[in-house]
């Protein structure tokens, strides 16, 4: 009976650590310093955006989505952001597969978006920067194209603005 027992125990084990594993797999190769996906993403008013094309310059990438209460709150911030250091680096808002595209559309022009937007209509993009799950998560991507940064449940903008501090004194390195 107790051979039974920790048959069953060590079975649940391996059960649990392989469930663990595969959750956070994606997390573990899209942790900084990693390079980021090379991607061509829909913008939601048309056209594409091609992050290949923007190697170069520090980027933010923001998830977000509509319904989600801190992310709607700080897209007046993130635009601030995106004005104030127009030039320096790239800011795109990515909102969820699961967003109403008009509804992201009514946020976005309530909230005086004028950076790029796109919707991941399929989850291709969340899955290619590691599975995002949490809104808003923001992906700092290095001007040599690395991620720097992955921020989930909040702003960040004090990491950008130390980044962007660090590339303006760094030579710029190529992959």
């Amino acid at each position: 009976m107790a051979g039974r027992k920790a048959v069953l125990a060590l079975a649940l084990a391996v059960v649990a650590g392989a469930a663990l594993c595969w959750t956070l797999a994606p997390a573990w190769r899209h942790r900084a310093g990693t390079l980021a996906p090379v991607l061509v993403m829909p913008l939601l008013g048309g056209g594409n955006i091609d992050l290949a094309r923007l190697r170069g310059r520090p980027m933010l990438i923001d998830f977000w989505a509509p319904d989600c209460a801190p992310c709607v709150a700080e897209l007046p911030v993130l635009e601030r952001l995106a004005r104030t250091d127009a030039g320096r680096f790239t800011l795109i808002g990515v909102a969820m597969a699961y967003s109403d595209p008009d509804a992201l559309r009514a946020i976005a022009a309530r909230a005086g978006i004028t950076y790029p937007l796109t919707w991941d209509r399929d989850g291709r993009i969340a899955a290619a920067f590691g599975g995002v799950r949490v809104t808003p998560t923001q992906v700092l991507i290095g001007a040599n194209g690395r991620i720097q940064a992955r921020v989930e449940g909040g702003l960040a903008s004090p990491l950008l603005h130390s980044m962007l501090q660090a590339d303006r004194h760094a030579p710029m390195a190529r992959d």
